[in-house]
Order: structure tokens, then sequence, then C-alpha cells
């Protein structure tokens, strides 16, 4: 049985009768080259969805009818990503890679080590582009919500609104991560702090225990900042299953 296509949309565009053109129509008529009668499931990217049926092509637009939008059942903790802004295409890779497991909100971190520096406009738009990149991961990986990107923060602004289980990613003597979550149980918010290229800074190591952040790690090797954030956050996924709460499911 073919697997229904899933398209995420602004949540003003649904209704009974959708319309849908741009970037949209192309995905569904030409990528996926969808024919009348085809079935669609529709989400608002907040945990919402409405099965949909495509009745009408054109050139430029799509035409669907749709159901009643319906919350979606997906009982997982929330799950934050703080992580040291890096260089070029990695800060994307980790876009993508922690909407795959299961994050709720990912806040790029301005650290001292961090050689990008995004402020004002170059900043959203990077958020922009961001915001994308988790949108298209978010529908691949068959999530019915999207992850929340924030704005790049400064370390201090970032701390002070950490919530729940507190852990920092360390590179020196530290607990094995899965020993420290250990203490987390099934449905507690987790916040993982992960620095940037060349690693946090003392100071900054201090700021974060200072704020409550449990210093943990991932064995005697030191990984690069990206590998990091995808073994971190398939071990606090994998943890987190255990106990009966679907982080993340394959396709």
């Amino acid at each position: 049985m073919a697997t229904r296509a899933r398209l995420f949309i602004s949540p003003h565009k649904l209704g009974s009768h959708v319309i849908l053109d741009g970037a949209d129509h192309h995905y569904l008529v030409h990528v996926l080259r969808l024919k009348p009668g085809a079935k669609v499931t529709l989400l608002d990217g907040q945990g919402h969805a409405a099965e949909a049926e495509l009745t009408e092509i054109t050139a430029d637009r799509v035409e669907l009818a749709a159901a009643t939008l319906e919350p979606v059942t997906q009982e997982w903790p929330r799950l934050v990503l703080l992580c040291g802004l890096l260089k070029g295409d990695k800060q994307d890779f980790v876009m993508q890679k922690a909407t795959e497991l299961g994050v709720a909100r990912i806040v790029p971190v301005a650290c001292e080590r961090s050689v990008p520096q995004l402020q004002g406009e170059r900043a959203e738009h990077k958020r922009r582009r961001w915001i994308d990149i988790v949108r298209h991961a978010a529908q691949q990986c068959r999530r019915a919500d999207v992850p929340e990107v924030a704005l790049p923060q400064s370390l201090s602004e970032a701390l002070a609104d950490a919530e729940g289980q507190k852990l920092l990613l360390y590179e020196g003597s530290a607990p094995p991560l899965g020993q420290q979550l250990s203490s987390v149980e099934s449905g507690d918010p987790v916040t993982m702090l992960i620095g940037p290229e060349g690693g946090l800074h003392p100071d900054e190591v201090a700021a974060a225990e200072a704020a409550g952040f449990a210093k943990v790690s991932l064995g005697p090797l030191v990984l690069r900042a990206e590998t990091a954030v995808v073994a971190a956050l398939a071990v606090i996924g994998y943890h987190l299953h255990s106990q009966g709460a679907p982080v993340a499911s394959s396709r």
C-alpha cells in the first residue's frame, strides 16, 4: 500500500476547500505526480492534521476537499537543543537531524568560539532558511509538528530560558550521558547544550553549570560538533523511548 502524501501548510489555508499554489503546487503535481482523487494528509505544523482529496489541478494551483482538522497524538517529551553556531552547511545539517530526532525547539547559540556571528537582518534571513529546512525534514520523517527555530541567542539568554533536565555535553571527564538520563522520567522536558567547533570556553562551561546544567559525556573520543548533536539526541531519544515515550519512529 502506497504511503499517503503529507504536506505542511499555513493554518490559515486550512478549511473544507483548500487551494494551494507555488511550491506546494509544484510538490504535489511535479514531484509526487498526484492526480485528481489522490489522498493527502494536510498538517498545520502544530500537531493537527486533516485528511484531504485532490479534486482539481490547473497549471498553477491545486484544489482539495478537506475534512475537519484533528489533533494528532504524539506523546513524546519536550526536547530542546541549544547548539553553538556552526560553520557553513553544518548548521543546516544540525537543523535537519534534530528535527528527525524529535527536538521540539532548536536554539542556535552564539558562543565565544563560534565562527559565524549572526545579527539583525542576516540572522533573520538564516532563521527563515532554517525554518524551511525543519519544515521539509518534519514532512519527510512524518512528524505532525514542526520544531520551533529561535533566532540566534547569546549563551546567557539561552541558559536563562532552559527548562527541565539540563545537560551539557562535555569533552572532559564527566558521567556518561545514559547514566545521567536515568533520573529523567518519561514526560520530563530535557534541554541539551552542545558547543560549536572547538567546544565551549571554560567560562561558558562554568556559566552553564551555574545555571543548573550537568556535565555529561559520550565517551573518550572527541566528536565533531555536528556528529555530537546526532549522537547525543539519539541516546536521549533511545532512553525516553525505552520508557514508553515514542520520541521518533521510522517510516
